[in-house]
């Protein structure tokens, strides 16, 4: 009886020990960070003031990739200032915005091009000026090329110096902000806006071919040296483009005016330009305000085979029930701090989300 108890002992002390081992995994496994997670922008104590007004206060938050995201909150939680801030339109006055583990800040510095033709204007000008003083005091034509020379490289340098180290005090002593949205765009960042922004004396199929960037026939010299090049760029983007508007279902309308559009195939024509862009990310501020629910559901539907594809979105939306229904995940913000995120079936449910939108 006595071994009896003790085998009986051994055993319960031996499955405690093995419940405590599995009970401290599950501890770990809970503690340690979800390395599956493939996040495409991390926000981080980000903070943004208007006039002593404070709109974002410390907002911190991730989108992962290939999902969608629903941005919800009263009005006057600050969403839409974070979007702003996202997409480069306003500069953040604290925290930081990572995109591809990229800085914002950085994302939205001169580039190299932009260096270039500020540097090669203020040469041009000084070779200009040289050739205009040698030419007044009639010198001869070898003396008025080499005046022309050295005007132009001095202009260079000069302009050179000028504004780099200009850029050098504006980030080290002046707190500079650099704010270029059109980089942040270029860099796999792309937008709607509340109230769209279509160019209403312009074709629809003429508002989607303005979207891609970096189109070989911006650049006079490929317009004229390069031209079968531009040609063959055209009709690669005029297809992309019929491929868009047909599946918004919008390509019966390529032709029409934009500003002859309703307000639902307007926001369906802002998503196609967005499109055009081909973004890593999308952000849609109130996609389906204004839009009468046939176009509602048409809109909806198109975002979710668009994430089926591979596309990332981030959704501000007031309408509760869609934004529960297409989200993957919802973040509520809330005075301008992030209030609860997590799935839209706990989300919707969760007191202080009911409390925030009902003022209790």
């Amino acid at each position: 009886m006595n071994e009896s108890n003790a085998e009986e002992n051994v055993t319960a002390d031996r499955v405690d020990a093995e419940s405590a081992e599995i009970d401290v995994e599950r501890t770990d496994a809970r503690d340690e960070p979800d390395t599956e997670r493939d996040v495409i922008l991390e926000v981080r104590d980000l903070r943004k003031v208007f006039d002593g007004v404070v709109a974002v206060d410390g907002a911190s938050f991730d989108l992962e990739r290939g999902r969608i995201t629903g941005l919800i909150g009263p009005n006057g939680a600050g969403k839409t200032t974070t979007f702003n801030l996202i997409s480069g339109f306003f500069d953040p006055d604290g925290g930081e915005i990572l995109f591809e583990g990229r800085d914002l800040r950085e994302i939205m510095r001169p580039s190299s091009a932009e260096n270039r033709i500020w540097v090669g204007a203020v040469g041009a000008t000084g070779g200009a000026l040289t050739f205009g003083a040698a030419a007044t005091v009639g010198a001869s034509s070898p003396e008025l090329a080499g005046a022309t020379a050295a005007g132009t490289a001095a202009g260079g340098v000069l302009g050179a110096g000028a504004y780099y180290g200009q850029e050098w005090i504006r980030r080290n002593y002046l707190d500079y902000r650099p704010n270029r949205p059109f980089q942040v765009s270029r860099a796999g960042i792309s937008r709607t806006f509340q109230i769209t922004r279509e160019l209403q004396g312009m074709t629809v199929m003429e508002n989607m071919l303005l979207g891609p960037h970096g189109q070989r026939g911006e650049s006079l010299l490929n317009a004229w040296f390069r031209p079968r090049a531009v040609g063959e760029e055209e009709i690669q983007i005029q297809e992309r483009a019929g491929e868009l508007l047909e599946l918004l279902q919008l390509d019966h309308l390529a032709d029409e005016y934009a500003g002859n559009l309703s307000g639902g195939q307007r926001k369906l024509l802002e998503l196609g330009r967005v499109l055009m862009t081909d973004p890593d990310l999308i952000l849609l501020d109130e996609p389906v305000a204004g839009v009468n629910p046939t176009l509602q559901e048409t809109l909806l539907e198109r975002i979710q085979a668009l994430r089926n594809e591979g596309y990332t979105f981030c959704i501000v939306e007031h309408d509760m029930d869609v934004i529960m229904r297409i989200s993957d995940r919802v973040i509520v913000m809330d005075q301008g701090s992030v209030l609860v995120e997590g799935p839209p079936e706990i989300v919707r449910t969760d007191e202080r989300v009911i409390d925030a939108y009902l003022g209790g």
